[in-house]
C-alpha cells in the first residue's frame, strides 16, 4: 500500500499551482485508500471538462467571427468590439484551460504509475 508521506508529497508537488479543487467524492475515495479509482475518476473529468471546454470555444470563435464579418459589412463598433473580445477571451480560455488540462492529466497518469510500481514491489 502508499504511504501516506508519500501522497501528501505526490499531491504538495504535482497540484501546488492549479486550481483544482476535489469533490467530496474524491477525497471519500482517498480518505477510504482507492488511489487507483481516485486518478481514473480525474482522467475521466479532465476528458470531460476538455470537451466542454472546446464545445465554448467553438461557440466563442462562431460569435467572434460573425461579430467581425458585420463590421465589415456595416462598420459598428460594438461588433468590432465582439468579434475582438470574444477572439482575446478563446485564446486566454484555451491557454489556460489546456494548462489545467494536461496539468491533471499527466499528474494522474504519474500517479497511477507510482501505485503499479508500488504494488509489483515485494513489502519490506
Amino acid at each position: 500500500m502508499v504511504s501516506k508521506e508519500l501522497l501528501e508529497n505526490f499531491f504538495e508537488e504535482q497540484f501546488n499551482d492549479t486550481s483544482s479543487v476535489f469533490l467530496y467524492k474524491d477525497k471519500q475515495l482517498l480518505k477510504n485508500e482507492q488511489y487507483r479509482e481516485f486518478a481514473e475518476e480525474q482522467l475521466r473529468k479532465a476528458d470531460k471538462i476538455f470537451w466542454s471546454v472546446l464545445f465554448f470555444l467553438f461557440i466563442g470563435v462562431w460569435y467572434g467571427t460573425n461579430g467581425l464579418i458585420e463590421f465589415g459589412a456595416y462598420q459598428q463598433w460594438f461588433d468590432l468590439a465582439l468579434g475582438i473580445g470574444c477572439w482575446t477571451a478563446m485564446i486566454f480560455a484555451l491557454l489556460l484551460a489546456s494548462k489545467e488540462y494536461y496539468t491533471i492529466k499527466s499528474s494522474m497518469n504519474l500517479f497511477i504509475k507510482l501505485l503499479d510500481e508500488k504494488e509489483q514491489q515485494p513489502n519490506s
